[in-house]
């Protein structure tokens, strides 16, 4: 897994931001005071998750892969209701709530992702007999995450 750079590290908290306004609006329970209140829990988010997530997935390894994946929304629930109990005129009154808006962020940051990023171009070359294959990639940055 490469390092966050700053770059990234500001693009995820933008993305957040959307995902958390989202949240807010479309889940009655969580609310928060202003717009810079948003802004704080998008930049403690991108904190949490680059810095706590991935030893919750690596706790939570097998839950995560009994579930297919699905795991890691309960993982952003606990650090969206963790947010809620650190950010101060951000509430997130129950896990719940947590588990509802960690859903719409984690929908909202799968659609700006996949807007935003470029399609991984592969490219497969046939030479010589059919027994000899050769698969190339083009971009470096063709990667399996899990």
């Amino acid at each position: 897994m490469p390092r966050p750079t700053a770059k990234t590290f500001l693009r995820d908290a933008l993305i957040l931001f959307l995902g958390v306004i989202a949240a807010t609006w479309l889940v009655n329970p969580i609310q928060a005071e202003s717009t810079t209140t948003l802004l704080l829990v998008a930049l403690v988010l991108a904190f949490f998750n680059v810095i706590l997530k991935p030893v919750l997935v690596f706790f939570a390894l097998p839950f995560v892969i009994f579930t297919f994946g699905l795991g890691i929304i309960l993982i952003n629930a606990v650090l969206l209701y963790l947010a809620g109990q650190l950010v101060p005129g951000f509430i997130v009154p129950s896990f719940g709530s947590a588990l509802l808006g960690a859903l719409i962020i984690s929908l909202i940051a799968l659609g700006v992702n996949l807007f935003l990023a470029p399609r991984p171009r592969i490219q497969v070359r046939w030479s010589g007999s059919a027994s000899v294959r050769q698969r190339r990639t083009i971009s470096k940055r063709d990667v399996i995450d899990v």
